[in-house]
């Protein structure tokens, strides 16, 4: 990644040069287990100056798909004696790896309890990294918009590796269960139902439908 950062020497008197360092870490505050990335020269500065800089940082490649902060602390090996120590980072998040969503579903607005419908829906991988191997979306039958323990499995289908950005857009047959009640639900679609797939967010991979239940037809 390359990230662009602005040091400033926003202190009394001038300094000497120094180096702005970068940092991998689970959180915006710095400490010793974060994980050093590099860092960049900064000249002399005199009162007020400033200096901005774009630097190329390597992730390192055992990473786990999550939300990270790359924190960025001036002078960060301590070389220039400065009136304030405590204000020298800044974190910005970062999200690293896969992230599965159903960007869009369509399908009927009514079945019968026991017939069949055929949904269509479009997975994505909407994050910085590709998704390496297949996955399942699978379809619930819900009281609600958000899935829950209670929800009905009703169909499902394989999704395909994704590079970023890529999507994968299929069809799936439902059956609705013949004892369902007659009244108002939802099918909510679920990208990598089986969580096969690392993700940086796991919280966003659902998308609902509203579909009306009619009691069975026929004998």
């Amino acid at each position: 990644i390359s990230v662009s950062e602005t040091t400033k020497n926003q202190g009394a008197g001038p300094a000497g040069a120094s180096s702005t360092g970068f940092y991998l870490s689970d959180d915006a505050v710095l400490d010793a287990a974060d994980v050093f990335l590099g860092a960049r020269p900064v000249g002399d500065m005199a009162v007020s100056a400033v200096s901005t800089v774009s630097t190329p940082l390597q992730i390192p490649a055992g990473t786990i798909a999550g939300i990270y902060y790359i924190v960025a602390k001036a002078d960060w090996a301590d070389v220039v004696p400065e009136g304030v120590e405590s204000n020298n980072t800044r974190a910005a998040s970062l999200k690293i790896g896969p992230d599965l969503t159903v960007s869009a579903l369509t399908g009927p607005s009514s079945a019968s309890a026991g017939g069949s419908i055929v949904v269509t829906d479009t997975t994505k991988n909407q994050g910085a990294g590709p998704v390496g191997s297949p996955s399942a979306t699978r379809f619930y039958l819900s009281t609600n918009s958000s899935l829950g323990a209670g929800d009905v499995p009703i169909g499902s289908r394989t999704v395909g590796t994704l590079a970023v950005n890529g999507v994968d857009t299929g069809s799936a047959t439902l059956v609705i269960p013949a004892q369902t009640a007659p009244g108002s639900y939802y099918i909510v679609a679920v990208a990598d139902a089986d969580g096969v797939v690392p993700e940086s967010l796991e919280t966003n991979n659902t998308r609902p439908r509203s579909i009306s239940i009619s009691a069975p037809t026929g004998p």
